[in-house]
């Protein structure tokens, strides 16, 4: 046991309980289908995941499956943040400012989804991109299974920080290759839309970000 560390100065409590949480939602993807899961998180079987899991049905964000990656996702983001603030020039302490920080990107990534499809269903175009949309999201939901683990390591291991660094850099290095080609393979599918392609990548895929760090990192800071 004495392998097993919490080494940040945090009250490791209530992480520990965020942890299992996700652990609880990954828990509960594999219940609702387990097929999917072990699809999802096989890196060397995404082409059958597409196939499988493209249809109408699966393009439902609000699905249970889709919501639960959703919800992963979001708390594996906000849990890497706080992990590494220490490093950062606003950094976290506290479980009120996690909850807050994952309140606040749940809340702008939903009216992003939101603003997105409207606007995108208003220049007709929606049904062109919705596939796009979600292969992004796949690559992204399964990241974040990886990434838990990782930060979990991170945070409570004694392995060599450099060798679990070492590793989150390649996961992040294969989550952008994944992400370009996904969007490189709309391209080449669909040259002519590129103008839309460059408004969601500026307008709605980047934009979200500042604007949580304006509203609600930058803020807690000052």
């Amino acid at each position: 046991m004495e392998d097993w560390i919490y080494k940040p100065d945090l009250q490791s409590d209530w992480m520990s309980l965020i942890f299992l949480l996700n652990l609880l939602i990954i828990l509960i993807l594999y219940k609702l289908d387990q097929n999917r899961l072990k699809s999802l998180i096989n890196i060397f079987k995404l082409r059958i995941y597409f196939g499988k899991h493209s249809h109408e049905k699966e393009l439902n964000y609000f699905s249970y499956f889709n919501l639960c990656c959703f919800i992963l996702l979001v708390s594996t983001l906000t849990l890497t943040y706080f992990s590494f603030s220490t490093y950062s020039p606003i950094p976290l302490y506290y479980s009120f400012e996690y909850y807050y920080l994952l309140l606040g990107l749940s809340f702008i990534l939903i009216v992003r989804y939101l603003f997105t499809k409207f606007i995108f269903n208003q220049l007709g175009i929606f049904n062109k991109i919705k596939l796009t949309f979600y292969r992004s999201f796949t690559f992204t939901s399964q990241t974040s299974i990886f990434l838990i683990g990782l930060i979990f390591l991170w945070n409570y291991s004694s392995l060599p920080l450099i060798l679990i660094e070492s590793v989150l850099f390649i996961l992040a290095l294969y989550w952008i290759i994944s992400q370009f080609n996904v969007y490189f393979l709309f391209l080449k599918l669909r040259p002519k839309d590129i103008v839309y392609l460059i408004l969601y990548l500026c307008t709605f895929k980047l934009a979200p970000w500042i604007w949580i760090y304006l509203f609600f990192l930058e803020q807690n800071y000052n």
